[in-house]
C-alpha cells in the first residue's frame, strides 16, 4: 500500500511539474469573478454649439474614430444623445443604433439644465418645458432606431427629487450616477485614464462623451480603459 501511495504521489508531482506555468496562471484568472462596467456616451448639443457648426467654425462634434472603435471592436455601449444633436446627424444615430451593442437613450433636446446653477447652461424653469424637453426627444430619437429609448440623462447631471418624479412619470429610468470620467474639455488622455481605472468598481457606470472639442482626449482614452478594464476581468455591458 505504500509502495502504490508513493508511485500516485511521484505520478502527480510529475505533471505538476510539467504543466507550464502560464497555464497555470490562466487558469487562475478563468476562475476570477468576473465584473460588469456600464460604458456610456454623452452627445450633447446645444444652439450655441449648433449655430458654431452651422457657420463652420467647428467641423463635428463628435469623434467618428471613438464610434468607429466601439463599432468595430463590438464594445457595448450606451449613448445619450440630445435631440438637437439627433437632428443635426440624424444618418449616425440611425447607423449606431444598429448594432445590437449600443442603445440609445434620452439626453433633452437642447441639453438645457434642469436646475440652476448647471455648469452655465441655458435653464428650464417650469414642469412643461422640462417634459417637452424629454417627449419631443422620446420622439426623434424612436423615429431614428426603430425603438423608445428606456434610459434618461440629465445634462450636467443637474436634477432634484422633483425632476426625477417628472423622469420617472414618463416612464423613463434615470441614470445620473456613475463614475465622471473628467474627460469634459479635458485634453489629458493619461489622466482620464487613470481617473475611470482607479475608480472602477463593479457595477460603475462610466460617464463619458462622444468626442469632439468639448471632450478632445476621449477617443485615445477610451482605448486604453477598455484594455486596463479587460486585463482586471472586466466586461462591458449596455444599460438594460
Amino acid at each position: 500500500m505504500f509502495i502504490k501511495d508513493n508511485i500516485i504521489y511521484t505520478f502527480i508531482l510529475v505533471i505538476l511539474v510539467c504543466i507550464p506555468s502560464s497555464t497555470l496562471a490562466v487558469d487562475k484568472k478563468a476562475i476570477e469573478k468576473t465584473k460588469v462596467a456600464y460604458l456610456t456616451f454623452d452627445a450633447d448639443m446645444t444652439p450655441f454649439m449648433k449655430k458654431k457648426l452651422d457657420e463652420k467654425k467647428v467641423s463635428t462634434w463628435y469623434s467618428k474614430d471613438l464610434v468607429n472603435y466601439l463599432e468595430d471592436e463590438k464594445i457595448p455601449a450606451t449613448i445619450f444623445v440630445t435631440g438637437m444633436f439627433a437632428e443635426v446627424y440624424p444618418d449616425l444615430i440611425k447607423d449606431i443604433s444598429k448594432y445590437p451593442e449600443i442603445k440609445i437613450a434620452n439626453h433633452t433636446y437642447d441639453h438645457s439644465g434642469f436646475e440652476s446653477p448647471c455648469y452655465g447652461l441655458k435653464v428650464v424653469k417650469t414642469d412643461k418645458s422640462k417634459i417637452e424637453e424629454i417627449k419631443k426627444t422620446q420622439k426623434i430619437l424612436q423615429s431614428l432606431t426603430g425603438y423608445e429609448p428606456k434610459y434618461f440623462r440629465y445634462p450636467g447631471l443637474c436634477n432634484n427629487k422633483h425632476d426625477d418624479a417628472l423622469v420617472k412619470k414618463l416612464g423613463l429610468e434615470i441614470s445620473n450616477e456613475g463614475l465622471a470620467s473628467g474627460d469634459a474639455f479635458n485634453k489629458d488622455q493619461v489622466n482620464i485614464t487613470k481617473t475611470v481605472v482607479n475608480g472602477v468598481q463593479d457595477g460603475s457606470v462610466i460617464i463619458m462623451h462622444l468626442g469632439g472639442p468639448n471632450a478632445p482626449a476621449i477617443d485615445v482614452s477610451i482605448k486604453e480603459i477598455v484594455i486596463k478594464l479587460k486585463a482586471e476581468n472586466y466586461v462591458f455591458k449596455v444599460l438594460d
